[in-house]
């Protein structure tokens, strides 16, 4: 190697030498931090203090409308007593019972998983106490089940 060569190796190799470690630690500080994983469910939840209406599905499932001692809550409990079917399952409020498979329009309440009890707050926008409920397959893309109060 002649002089002016070898002058140009040391200068890029200590070049390398500060800028190398900088940039590992600048990397390592750049790592965003994990993610917070944020359920459809509440994490806990303690039931308002009157049922209003109740459902006991003949599979294995209960539904209750439960309301709170001044009427000003309202909440959705659902009682898994066995492991659901569709994994995906979502349960959607709709306004009014129109039938239709279409659930653009309603209100997404939350997601039902595993056996064990599910509570979700409910708007208090139902007339007349009437209340409709669409079980979603978000998977398979249909309506497995619909539950009107």
């Amino acid at each position: 190697m002649i002089k002016p060569l070898r002058k140009r190796h040391l200068q890029i190799w200590s070049m390398l030498a500060i800028l190398l470690p900088v940039g590992i630690i600048s990397a390592w500080l750049a790592i965003p931090r994990q993610a917070v994983d944020k359920t459809l469910q509440p994490a806990h939840v303690n039931a308002l203090s009157v049922i209003l209406k109740s459902y006991k599905k003949p599979g294995a499932e209960i539904v209750n409308i439960r309301i709170s001692a001044d009427s000003s809550a309202s909440q959705l409990e659902w009682i898994n007593e066995e492991t659901v079917t569709s994994p995906s399952a979502l349960i959607y409020q709709k306004q009014k019972d129109d039938n239709s498979e279409n659930i653009t329009d309603a209100d997404l309440i939350g997601r039902i998983e595993a056996r064990g009890t599910y509570y979700f707050p409910l708007k208090n926008e139902s007339k007349n106490n009437q209340f409709h409920f669409v079980i979603y397959d978000i998977i398979h893309h249909q309506v497995i089940e619909k539950i009107n109060f």
